[in-house]
C-alpha cells in the first residue's frame, strides 16, 4: 500500500464513523429495556454562574468515562461560553459508541449542517429563543439529514411549543426536554418539571419521550424526576464535578 492509499482509507474510515448516525429514542428505548434509567451525561467544562470554576477535561476521555458508566447517550455542549468547541463533539462522537448530542444555542440551518459533518446524532433546540415557525423549520431540516432533536422548554416558554403535526418525521426525530433552569435567572428548580409535565405530556404523542434537564445531583433526585414523568435525564454539572465520572453517571443510571 502506497502512503497515498493509506491516507484515503484512513479518511474514507473517519467519514464512515462520523457520519454514522445513531438515534437517542432507540438508546433511551433500550435502557429501559435493560432495567436502567436512561441517562444523558453531559460535557460540560462550565456553567454561565459567574465565578464558576472550569473543569480541566479531556473530551474523549469523558465521553468514554460517560459510556462506561452507562449512560445511554452523550451530550456535548460546544459554546465557547461554556468551554466547548466543535473539535469536542467530534472527539466525542469517535470515541463512543451511543448517541451524542450537540447542546447549543442553534438557530441557523449552517449550524444544523456543522453539527451533522462533526458527527452529531441529534441537536437541541431551544423554544425561548425561537418563533413556532423558524422551530418548525430548524426540526424539519435536521430530520433531513436524520438528525434528532431535542426540543427544549422552560417555565417560560412552555405555551410556544408548537403543533407537533407540521413536524415532519415527527414520531421519529423529535425528543421533549423541560429545563428546570430559569434561563433569566439561572435559577434551578426540579419543581419546574413537576409543575410542568403533566401539561406537556398532554399535548405530545406518548411516542416522544419527555427528558428533565437541569439540577439533578443524585439518585434521588433521578428517582424524583422519573416519579413526576419523566423518560430520560439530562445531567451535566454533577457528573463533571464528581469525582469520577463513571462512578457518578453509574449511580444515576442505577438499575
Amino acid at each position: 500500500m502506497t502512503e497515498i492509499e493509506g491516507i484515503l482509507m484512513r479518511k474514507r474510515a473517519l467519514i464512515k464513523r462520523l457520519e454514522e448516525r445513531r438515534s437517542i429514542r432507540s438508546a433511551i428505548a433500550d435502557a429501559e429495556s435493560r432495567g436502567k434509567r436512561p441517562v444523558i451525561g453531559e460535557l460540560k467544562r462550565r456553567g454561565l454562574k459567574r465565578g464558576e470554576i472550569a473543569v480541566e477535561v479531556d473530551a474523549e476521555e469523558a465521553a468514554r468515562a460517560i459510556e462506561e458508566g452507562g449512560a445511554c447517550a452523550v451530550s456535548v455542549l460546544t459554546e465557547e461560553a461554556f468551554g466547548g468547541t466543535l473539535a469536542d463533539l467530534k472527539a466525542a462522537k469517535l470515541a463512543v459508541s451511543i448517541p451524542v448530542l450537540r447542546k447549543d444555542f442553534i438557530f441557523d440551518e449552517f449550524q444544523i449542517m456543522e453539527s451533522y459533518v462533526h458527527g452529531a446524532d441529534a441537536i437541541l433546540l431551544i423554544v425561548r429563543f425561537l418563533s413556532e415557525r423558524r422551530l418548525i423549520e430548524l426540526v424539519n431540516k435536521a430530520s433531513s439529514l436524520g438528525l434528532e432533536c431535542l426540543v427544549e422548554i422552560d417555565g417560560a416558554s412552555k405555551d410556544k411549543l408548537p403543533d407537533l403535526s407540521e413536524i415532519e418525521n415527527k414520531s421519529i426525530s423529535i425528543l421533549i426536554g423541560i429545563n428546570n433552569r430559569d434561563l433569566s435567572t439561572l435559577e434551578v428548580k426540579l419543581e419546574t418539571f413537576e409543575a410542568i409535565a403533566p401539561e406537556i405530556k398532554s399535548k405530545i404523542p406518548e411516542s416522544v419521550p419527555l427528558i428533565a434537564m437541569s439540577g439533578i445531583a443524585s439518585s434521588e433526585d433521578a428517582t424524583r424526576m422519573f416519579n413526576a414523568g419523566a423518560n430520560a435525564l439530562l445531567v451535566g454539572t454533577s457528573i463533571m464535578h464528581a469525582a469520577d465520572i463513571k462512578d457518578k453517571v453509574r449511580e444515576l443510571v442505577g438499575g
